[in-house]
């Protein structure tokens, strides 16, 4: 079987996937699986052990002026190379139009989707699930259960046991080793902090993780601090330096396989609901989560499976969990990003390195 798995879109997204594409593999292991991504996923899930390839398809980058036309070329080229491949199915998980329209322009002889699915997408599936919706289930247990579901249509035994636990590249997992054994060497708590997410609803204030580095560095003494991001969070990334009175490495604009091994090194990472987080948590680092608006129960990083030590803090307001992109608020003030204290934050962040202490 020629089996193509579509799910496009964010980092945290792909990263989410992982536990159901390991169950799909252990149900199909002779078959061939190729996975449609977009950057920055497709670039860190290259290699992935549990898929026999990853194709690319270069649609964000169709957005900008100064890429376009070699983005487009890209991703007809990922089109073209989707139909070599005769499929015998395609299984789209994530139930959006354009999602839809890769699997449909797979050529592939059924195109598998969830019967709720967004945007008119259902209408271009030859077979309709049933799965829980994203109100229903946390992200990881939707990947699955569509995956569940996927496998009975196309009359194969599903493996059964508890959700398996995500991998990630060979070469990137061997790359995380050798820098976290760097970290070890120095005895010096690192920290990384999240300030950017796709959601402006999900960025912690810079003012905040400045106040937290602040305090945790009265309390650890000698701990390393560097802000993470894309090129989008630079800005945001400065701001936290220029507040935090000690100092604050910045390291935005790395590639997605660096940003991982920097991730990799941590003996702790906070931020919001976003791509480096759920990445984090793959990795198997402490965390602390920071969610005023999103709602810990449909992408909290306890929903992926790990043995690390993990907390959430989740919005205090009465309007919280919104997963708004824009607030709706009548004043559009975002009141839940103040939700959260600096001190609490820090308390808590401290009892996850206690915790991580004890367990390793």
């Amino acid at each position: 079987m020629k089996l193509l798995l579509v799910r496009l879109s964010a980092l945290g997204d792909a990263v989410h996937t992982l536990p159901a594409l390991e169950r799909l593999r252990a149900a199909l292991p002779d078959a061939r699986l190729v996975w449609a991504l977009e950057p920055p996923a497709a670039d860190l899930l290259w290699g992935h052990p549990a898929v026999d390839r990853v194709l690319r398809l270069d649609r964000p980058g169709l957005r900008r002026a100064s890429t376009r036309g070699r983005a487009l070329r890209s991703f007809l080229g990922g089109l073209r190379a989707l139909r070599a491949e005769r499929f015998d199915a395609a299984l789209d998980l994530q139930a959006l139009l354009r999602s839809a329209l890769v699997a449909r322009a797979s050529g592939a002889r059924r195109v598998l989707g969830p019967r709720w699915a967004r945007e008119g997408a259902r209408y271009l599936y030859s077979s309709r699930l049933d799965a829980p919706r994203p109100s229903e289930a946390h992200a990881v247990a939707r990947a699955d259960a569509l995956v569940r579901a996927g496998l009975q249509a196309l009359g194969r035994p599903c493996p059964g046991g508890p959700l398996p636990a995500p991998r990630l590249p060979r070469e990137l997992l061997a790359e995380g080793d050798a820098c976290a054994s760097d970290a070890a060497e120095h005895r010096r708590p690192r920290v990384i902090l999240l300030p950017g997410a796709g959601k402006p609803s999900n960025r912690p204030p810079p003012t905040l993780l400045a106040a937290v580095a602040a305090r945790l560095a009265a309390e650890l003494g000698g701990a390393r601090f560097e802000v993470l991001g894309g090129p989008g969070d630079l800005r945001r990334a400065q701001a936290v330096a220029a507040h935090a009175p000690v100092p604050v490495a910045v390291r935005c604009g790395q590639d997605i396989r660096t940003s991982a091994r920097l991730l990799a090194r941590a003996d702790l990472v906070i931020g919001g609901d976003t791509g480096p987080l759920h990445l984090a948590r793959a990795l198997g680092r402490p965390l602390v989560g920071l969610y005023p608006a999103a709602s810990p129960l449909r992408t909290g990083p306890v929903g992926l499976p790990g043995d690390a030590p993990v907390a959430v803090l989740a919005g205090e307001t009465s309007c919280a969990p919104c997963c708004a992109r824009v607030c709706r608020r009548p004043d559009r003030v975002r009141r839940c990003l103040s939700s959260l204290e600096p001190e609490r934050v820090a308390e808590t962040a401290l009892g996850v390195l206690d915790a991580a202490r004890v367990t390793s």
